[in-house]
């Protein structure tokens, strides 16, 4: 086991990452408040795959409370990048659909500023997409 200290830099992405842990958990519990107490004030959400922005931390916690209830979230991977940004991979079911959501966190210290997502909906490939028009393919489960 290294006993090397973790250096300032190491520990806040340390912060950063459980702030974003702590959001999922927060989102799927439905605990608007505490959530809120994570984003600065002006802090931004951009869904780019609709091409809409909630321009404030009250809009980004409102766009959350208003989503049609029947949707539960599970964090499949949340990791610290380089550039100071936390990435999470989260999978939403709303049954009957069922999406993969990649974000993006901005900081300022473990205040969350900004966020990108990226949504993707869970579907099955076309049928021009198989082993025998591809050659090595294979089919999962993607959650």
């Amino acid at each position: 086991m290294d006993d090397t200290p973790l250096t300032d830099a190491e520990e806040e992405m340390i912060d950063r990452i459980q702030t974003v842990r702590t959001l999922w958990e927060c989102f799927e519990s439905r605990n608007w408040a505490a959530a809120r107490g994570l984003f600065a004030h002006d802090a931004t959400l951009t869904w780019h795959a609709s091409g809409e922005r909630m321009l404030d931390a009250d809009a980004i916690v409102r766009v959350q409370r208003i989503y049609p209830e029947g949707w539960h979230l599970a964090v499949l991977e949340v990791n610290g990048l380089t550039d100071g940004r936390v990435h999470s991979i989260v999978a939403v079911d709303h049954p009957p659909n069922r999406f993969l959501a990649n974000s993006l966190f901005r900081f300022d210290g473990t205040t969350i500023v900004g966020v990108d997502e990226y949504w993707g909906t869970v579907e099955a490939p076309p049928e021009w997409r198989n082993a025998q028009a591809i050659g090595a393919y294979e089919r999962f489960d993607p959650l």
